[in-house]
């Protein structure tokens, strides 16, 4: 898809990211601060690209992740930051994906949330991150993946940061209908090139648009890189941020495009040949069933697929610093 506009049409989905600031926040009044701050970015964005359907910010862009206070900046998605960030979405006439690091949870330790905001200020996904990152993230982990109609019909799943580098989630939401996949992270150095490259790949793969929004510069704890992008369904790279904090940028998806390929590409079609293995020395459409021995055990047998794992690898999330 050609890039370099700031319109959109009936036809395709105009799609912006941002490298939001690294966010340091030390209570709640500071959270509902920057969560207008938040709604001005939404506000200069529609006005400076008139065309866009759906802006993207990166997790952790409204609480931040302060390492002692962060229980302290909990809210919920029906609390005034999320109120603030509906009404911007209302008021532009844009859809917006938003972090909340973390939202209340009764049950336990605090979500790490995505939601989708749509123009009319409904919160129409609340999708839980499903795999914090190990062993530093204090979320609740989520247990479903999500996907929802968007902005002139196209379909949307979410994804959180870590999330990516367990390829089968992306699948598992593609598999559910999902044509952009969007990948919210606060993702710091020294991982910048693998994660440029997991975006790139999970496109190519899974046959979908891919919106990552990433954090950059820094914060209490680390430096965030950036590079919030957005890749076509091909793997390529339609744009991309630099590593500089508050950088947009914008593309345009073509709902078209994608559906008459994952209607007609062939040899390269992933989601068609994952079940029909085969195909041209099997008749009847090739093989179907799952020929992988790891997944039918993680499915029928949890606890096999933990020892399976922790042979390979090791028992423990976190080795105990000598003398403690």
């Amino acid at each position: 898809m050609p890039s370099g506009t700031i319109s959109s049409s009936p036809e395709t989905v105009g799609v912006a990211v941002v490298n939001y600031p690294a966010v340091v926040v030390e209570s709640r009044e500071e959270v509902l601060e920057n969560a207008r701050s938040i709604a001005r970015y939404v506000e200069g964005i529609k006005r400076g690209y008139p065309g866009c359907d759906l802006i993207v910010f990166p997790e952790y862009s409204l609480q931040g992740f302060h390492p002692t206070k962060w229980p302290e900046l909990v809210t919920s998605v029906d609390g005034p930051e999320v109120e603030v960030l509906a009404e911007a979405c209302v008021r532009n006439g844009v859809w917006g994906v938003f972090s909340l690091t973390g939202e209340e949870n009764p049950d336990g330790n605090p979500w790490n949330s995505l939601l989708l905001i749509d123009d009319e200020g409904e919160v129409v996904m609340n999708y839980h991150k499903i795999n914090p990152w190990v062993p530093q993230e204090p979320w609740a982990p989520g247990s479903e993946t999500m996907v929802v109609e968007g902005p002139k019909g196209l379909k949307i799943g979410g994804t959180i940061c870590y999330d990516c580098n367990i390829p089968e989630i992306v699948r598992d939401t593609v598999m559910k209908g999902a044509e952009l996949v969007v990948r919210i992270q606060g993702y710091m150095h020294p991982s910048s090139e693998q994660q440029r490259n997991v975006q790139m790949v999970r496109a190519w793969e899974n046959l979908t648009y891919f919106a990552a929004a990433n954090m950059a510069g820094r914060d209490l704890v680390y430096s965030y890189f950036g590079n919030s992008m957005i890749v076509d369904f091909d793997g390529s790279i339609m744009a991309e941020c630099g590593p500089t904090p508050g950088e947009v940028q914008y593309a345009l998806l073509d709902i078209g495009a994608i559906r008459d390929a994952r209607r007609h590409w062939t040899a390269e079609n992933h989601l068609y040949n994952l079940v029909h293995r085969g195909y041209t020395a099997v008749p009847e459409g090739g093989v179907a069933p799952c020929p992988y021995e790891f997944y039918r055990t993680w499915v029928e047998d949890p606890g096999a697929a933990v020892k399976r794992s922790e042979g390979i690898t090791r028992s423990f999330a976190l080795e105990e610093a000598p003398g403690r």
